[in-house]
């Protein structure tokens, strides 16, 4: 089967509802391994919502920009400027989401939506260094964005209910 052709473009309010969709379905088939729990259900209903995605497609402080295929969404990036991290020095956009849709994992989209959000944030800026947090136990996450010269450097947490999860500090080299 041949995969669709897939563009990017900025987000827009209209795709709002179908972003809090796609990124709920992301998170949890990333995240929910052992079934999904009244915690886990709150976090998503509460973080992933049409009037988030509304207000950062509307932000002048964010970019998101959506991969799309045949009218359909498929991934997301969403970056923050003015998002300083001791961690990562230098470089105050920070890379908040990069979710693809499962079947339109390891098919370029990924790669697609992290070269056009470095290139958001070059035409920002004036530099294309992020930096991200990415969960220690998402090894494939980790390996994507080593290869994209990505390189760890530290660790912080994410704290979910009484779980503190590990995650690496990742940034793109100084340039």
């Amino acid at each position: 089967m041949t995969r669709p052709l897939v563009t990017v473009r900025p987000a827009a309010a209209a795709d709002a509802h179908t972003l809090a969709a796609l990124a709920i379905q992301v998170w949890l088939d990333t995240y929910a391994t052992d079934g999904v729990n009244d915690l886990l259900g709150r976090y998503v209903l509460s973080t992933f919502t049409p009037a988030a995605f509304a207000a950062w497609s509307e932000s002048p402080d964010v970019a998101l920009q959506v991969a799309h295929a045949n009218g359909h969404l498929v991934g997301y990036a969403l970056l923050q400027f003015g998002a300083a991290q001791p961690l990562a020095p230098g470089r105050d956009t920070e890379l908040r989401t990069l979710y693809v849709q499962s079947p339109f994992q390891r098919s370029g989209v990924g790669s697609l939506l992290l070269r056009e959000a470095r290139s958001a944030a070059h035409a920002r800026t004036g530099s294309d260094g992020l930096w991200l947090t990415v969960n220690v136990q998402n090894l494939r996450a980790c390996a994507f964005y080593e290869k994209h010269g990505l390189a760890a450097t530290g660790l912080t947490q994410f704290v979910l209910g009484e779980a503190r999860h590990d995650n690496h500090v990742m940034a793109t080299p100084r340039n």
